[in-house]
């Protein structure tokens, strides 16, 4: 299921039309074992050929940009054997010609998904997605973190304490696939802990009861720092 190293297509025509249908659950623990198995070298090598700048993934876009609905990158969708995938699919190339300008502002159709479900779309090499599908996962992804980070680093304004931030730092950092986490410094996890410990000797441990990702799901950060309330930074959470 690993996305392989040096591969020279991005999916296998031959089960383009498999059974996407998976508990993402499993699917996801799958990709974590098989993907420990390999060196930091060989994940940091997969992490360059699909997420870098001149990786699979912006090949796709810099394409599809340049040549529209005529982009090659799109051929896999002829192999697609129902009507339902078919249109699946043709969902993902809407977002992706939006994306580039090309036709107007269309929702992406995972936008809606948990990240491990995009995990699994975006690294799973079972052929069951396009490579436009897997590009509109990729991108929903990015977007999910870029909005979990726009409020984490909202919990900052107006107080001194950092509990949430290190611990939501964290948070993420966990939900990482190994490939993902081959790009951070190797003392990365030990340094934000070290953070958070200072915190929590300085303010108490942090007691959330769910998960940030999930509680900024159902509050707004000034809530969250409410229902937090450090002694010293009650009084300027409530400013």
């Amino acid at each position: 299921m690993t996305l392989q190293i040096a591969t020279s297509e991005p999916l296998k025509q031959s089960c383009i039309d498999a059974d996407f249908h998976v508990d993402a659950s499993s699917a996801f623990q799958q990709l974590v074992d098989e993907q420990s198995r390999l060196s930091r070298d060989q994940l940091s090598e997969l992490h360059k050929q699909w997420l870098g700048p001149h990786g699979v993934f912006a090949t796709f876009s810099a394409e599809v940009e340049r040549l529209g609905r005529q982009a090659p990158a799109l051929d896999d969708l002829s192999s697609l054997g129902s009507p339902e995938r078919m249109n699946q699919a043709e969902r993902a190339v809407a977002f992706a010609l939006a994306q580039s300008n090309r036709r107007r502002a269309t929702n992406n159709p995972f936008g809606s998904r948990s990240r491990q479900d995009l995990c699994c779309v975006v690294f799973d090499e079972s052929c069951a997605y396009t490579l436009a599908e897997r590009y509109a996962a990729y991108e929903a992804m990015r977007q999910s973190d870029s909005d979990f980070f726009i409020k984490l680093i909202a919990t900052t304004r107006g107080v001194t304490e950092r509990r949430i931030v290190f611990h939501g730092l964290l948070e993420h950092y966990d939900r990482l696939l190994p490939i993902e986490k081959s790009i951070y410094p190797e003392a990365y996890r030990d340094v934000q802990q070290t953070h958070l410990d200072r915190e929590e000797g300085l303010y108490g441990a942090l007691i959330l009861g769910d998960s940030l990702q999930n509680l900024l799901t159902r509050m707004t950060p000034l809530e969250l720092l409410k229902q937090i309330k450090a002694p010293t930074d009650a009084m300027a959470c409530s400013e």
